[in-house]
């Protein structure tokens, strides 16, 4: 299998698989989100030549879809509650263009796994290696 010559955190090259489950567990958002970055996490980590790069990327993106989720359920159920009073019908403009920026952002992740860069989220990225979770 071809290398590129692109490092991870520990030096060695990215193989093309590598971007590509890293991709794929991003891409997820867009259909099983947190089921497939889970998956592909769990499998990886189980491996005795894992890929710190993949178990990374898939950690951010199961960490992103979780909280990308439950704040557009809340938001959803805030602005479904207050429909009834005509207030909620104003946040649903809000709601599609932040849920569309989200879905984008997840999207700008996977390009960039795809092409052997190391992504970071903003927040998530940098508490995951501090705590080294």
């Amino acid at each position: 299998m071809q290398q590129t010559h692109i490092p991870d955190s520990q030096g060695m090259p990215i193989r093309g698989d590598e971007k590509l489950l890293a991709a794929v567990a991003h891409f997820a958002i867009f259909f099983l989100p947190i089921v497939l970055p889970l998956v592909i996490w769990l499998i990886e980590r189980n491996k005795t030549d894992f890929s710190e790069y993949v178990l990374f990327q898939s950690k951010q993106a199961l960490i992103y879809q979780i909280a990308v989720w439950i704040t557009f359920f809340g938001i959803g159920l805030f602005a479904f509650i207050f429909t009834y009073l005509l207030v909620g019908m104003l946040f649903l403009p809000t709601f599609l263009v932040l849920y569309v920026l989200a879905l984008g952002y997840g999207a700008y992740a996977g390009v960039q796994c795809l092409q052997g860069e190391a992504f970071y989220y903003y927040f998530i990225g940098e508490k995951l290696r501090e705590l080294r979770i």
